[in-house]
């Protein structure tokens, strides 16, 4: 059997495939019967609250302070890259095939 024989067939049995009409109504009514406020409408404890604002404030110092602790003046290399003898480019062009 050829391939695309093959491919042709399986296309047409996943077409065959019957979908159940209420599924998608079964899922809904399923959905509705949750309580949305049970999700949504619980408060979150205020130590909760607290706990995270004092973390992303402790992060945020953190990072200041490690920032704040390089003070020594920076010395850069220069470095002269020759992109010539990196990549052979003739490789890519139709001149170096001839």
């Amino acid at each position: 059997m050829k391939l695309d024989e093959h491919i042709d067939n399986f296309i047409r049995k996943e077409k065959e495939v019957q979908v159940n009409p209420y599924l998608a109504t079964r899922v809904l009514a399923k959905l509705e019967e949750q309580d949305e406020t049970a999700v949504y409408g619980k408060s979150v404890p205020i130590w909760k609250k607290a706990v995270v604002a004092a973390s992303i404030v402790l992060v945020m110092a953190a990072g200041y302070g490690l920032g704040s602790m390089v003070k020594e003046e920076k010395k850069y290399i220069t470095i002269n890259i020759n992109d010539a003898q990196l990549e052979n480019l003739n490789l890519y062009t139709v001149i170096g095939y001839e």
